[in-house]
């Protein structure tokens, strides 16, 4: 049996494909499969995938329409034969022990579960490193269902509970309970993971950064919104929302760091609103004027909705900029709120971050 699947959707990412493989088929681990899912790509990705599974008899690639990430990784389960599976994007960078690492931990120690910490890496619009900052966890035994239920707002805090790439899990588990990802449009990864936490009862953390997570300065995660970013943002909280009271874990502290996390969610959604090129700085000032009342009447309409005020007080931003910027939210300060945050993108633009 193959000891670790590897799971890799692709979607038009020939630009970072042959780094990708190369990193996969050099791994100092060399028991695995890696199962290539492209989601119809329109450039040449596929054809590129296809040259290396003529030279490495591990890779299977498999080609689908394209239906998003979430999608493309189901597939990838359901085709899996590995022990243990894990999940990488095809546009980040891997350390080279990070498949022996994950799988000697797992085996080791007898868990059901292992969780690594990472370096996010931030690049410029030519792929050049801006800077490079490092999670590194503590190391964490959790030996029940119990305990590991408890310190899920811990793990979420210190940036290591919701991402899948910084995880090995037993497939065993996966597919006894069905655990697949949903179109959730955001959000998928977090449901998926606390999907699997509730029903698991041994997990580790270990103190090393074996993944380097790709963070394009050019192209930030909240341009990708799309106009029912409330509804889509709403049910990602009403899911974790739901979890964490069946689980008898909604505390005031877990509320308090849901709330936190719906608020800065709804703050990247004034990003795009803000960041529009015609809200900024093209079209006559009619133009202008008609985009300000939309974009205006846009974050009032947010404002109003009770569940975004109800968050909005049980929130707990960190730093000076959030804190006004929350506290013209609550006052429905819309002025302030799109000028705060014209500064900030600004600024990030100015500092490359």
């Amino acid at each position: 049996m193959v000891k670790i699947s590897i799971i890799v959707p692709i979607y038009n990412g020939a630009k970072y494909i042959k780094e990708c493989l190369e990193m996969i088929m050099e791994q100092t681990f060399k028991d695995f499969e890696l199962i290539i899912i492209d989601d119809g790509s329109t450039d040449n990705s596929k054809e590129m995938c296809k040259e290396y599974a003529k030279i490495d008899s591990r890779i299977k690639l498999i080609s689908k329409e394209n239906g998003g990430t979430w999608a493309a990784r189901n597939r990838g389960i359901d085709e899996s034969i590995g022990k243990y599976i894990i999940f990488l994007d095809c546009d980040d960078w891997y350390e080279n022990n990070l498949f022996e690492k994950m799988y000697e931990n797992i085996k080791n120690n007898d868990v059901d579960l292992v969780i690594s910490g990472q370096s996010n890496v931030f690049v410029d619009k030519n792929g050049q490193i801006i800077k490079k900052t490092t999670v590194l966890p503590k190391k964490h035994n959790f030996k029940t269902k119990d305990e590991i239920l408890s310190n899920y707002i811990f793990l979420r805090e210190e940036e290591i509970g919701d991402t899948l790439w910084n995880k090995i899990y037993k497939a065993e588990i996966i597919k006894k309970y069905n655990l697949k990802f949903e179109d959730y449009k955001r959000g998928e990864d977090t449901i998926f993971n606390a999907n699997y936490y509730q029903h698991i009862d041994k997990c580790i953390v270990i103190s090393e950064a074996l993944y380097n997570y790709r963070i394009e300065n050019a192209n930030p995660v909240w341009l990708k919104y799309c106009d029912n970013y409330l509804d889509i943002v709403r049910s990602e909280n009403d899911t974790i929302v739901g979890k964490l009271k069946e689980w008898g874990k909604y505390s005031k502290d877990a509320r308090e760091y849901q709330a936190t996390h719906f608020t800065y969610r709804i703050i990247e959604y004034f990003y795009k609103i803000t960041s529009s090129k015609s809200f900024l700085n093209l079209g006559s000032k009619i133009e202008q004027k008609s985009t300000l009342k939309s974009k205006s009447q846009e974050i009032l309409n947010l404002l109003d909705n009770e569940e975004v005020r109800k968050n909005l007080d049980d929130s707990k931003v960190i730093g000076k900029f959030h804190k006004l910027l929350v506290k013209s939210m609550k006052s429905r300060n819309v002025e302030l709120i799109l000028f705060l945050v014209k500064i900030k993108l600004v600024y990030n633009n100015i500092k490359g971050v």
